[in-house]
């Protein structure tokens, strides 16, 4: 019974360690704004005033000129389409950043024929650290460059089927995309410069593609002029939302948002008073198990303790 006893809060203490690691532990992955390494946004979000969605579904009915920054690494369902859509639609500023993700899905939808070419974008020459890091120093005069000389990307893609009107931003013309991935320009090969950061119209909104989303994570938002730009971004909407629902999630992420909605459940009054409930339940639990464990006196014996003495000492002698 002792051991039993003891392996019970071994258990229960190696359970409650595991679910404040989870709790506390921050996440790491990709884009997440509650991540503050390298490859997470929370500095933007600690810089600037944003809100995190968890679902397109939660995005207003009316943007009234509301911008969001999605990073479309999920397929969307049609649900999700469709709220993005109505969001431009309806006067909302749409920023898709993307590299190899599934923006030309959305896109699609939307009915534009621009589209992210899903190659590499690699310059030899103009780059900041090497040649997966490109300098963009072609950038158009618009509410977004203001103060923006150059911007640095990170693995990052190009733009296809764009004109020359929409288009903001564009590498260098020693940039190419390396399409057999071996680091080096080959013959039929595009070169630079190549569109990388466009605007386009739709209904009564617009939209703003960026060809890396890696210009916003915590390791590059403050180099050259990606502050400046993430900066003019803010500056330029009422209400700036990020998209947490079609980015992938590790295991610890899932169970954070698990732990936090059972945290939100038992929050709710109706989840308290549960929780109150099976608390009593439980400590009841000993004190029931003790009385049953009682010993039971035999009736026969209870029944000659409130006889006479002569009875008593007749009902003796018959069960001898």
């Amino acid at each position: 019974m002792e051991l039993r006893r003891f392996l019970l809060i071994i258990t229960v203490t190696l359970l409650i360690a595991l679910i404040l690691t989870v709790w506390f532990f921050p996440s790491n992955d990709d884009f997440r704004v509650d991540n503050p390494f390298w490859n997470g946004i929370r500095d933007m979000r600690a810089d600037y005033q944003v809100q995190p969605l968890d679902s397109l579904a939660n995005l207003p009915s009316s943007p009234d000129g509301a911008t969001l920054l999605v990073i479309p690494y999920l397929i969307c369902t049609s649900a999700e389409l469709e709220h993005l859509n109505q969001f431009v639609a309806r006067g909302g500023n749409l920023i898709m950043a993307d590299d190899y993700g599934h923006g030309n899905q959305i896109l699609e939808y939307l009915g534009l024929k621009v589209r992210f070419s899903g190659q590499i974008l690699l310059d030899p020459l103009i780059n900041y650290k090497n040649k997966h890091f490109p300098r963009i120093i072609h950038l158009q005069p618009d509410p977004l460059t203001v103060n923006t000389d150059n911007l640095v990307f990170n693995h990052a893609t190009s733009l296809t089927n764009i004109t020359d009107d929409n288009t903001l931003a564009l590498s260098s013309p020693f940039s190419f995309l390396d399409y057999n991935g071996d680091g080096t320009r080959d013959a039929g090969e595009p070169t630079g410069p190549l569109p990388v950061i466009s605007r386009h119209g739709l209904g009564s909104g617009q939209v703003i593609l960026v060809s890396d989303p890696s210009l916003f994570i915590n390791s590059m938002d403050k180099i050259a002029g990606n502050d400046s730009f993430i900066r003019n971004i803010v500056a330029n909407t009422p209400v700036l939302y990020i998209d947490q629902s079609l980015l992938t999630s590790s295991e610890l992420h899932r169970t954070r948002s698990w732990l936090q909605r059972v945290r939100s459940l038992f929050s709710a009054p109706v989840g308290t008073a549960g929780l109150v409930l099976a608390v009593i339940i439980a400590a009841s639990i000993p004190i029931w198990h003790k009385k049953r464990k009682l010993p039971m006196i035999p009736s026969i014996f209870l029944y000659s303790s409130f006889l006479p003495q002569g009875k008593h000492d007749k009902l003796s002698k018959r069960r001898r």
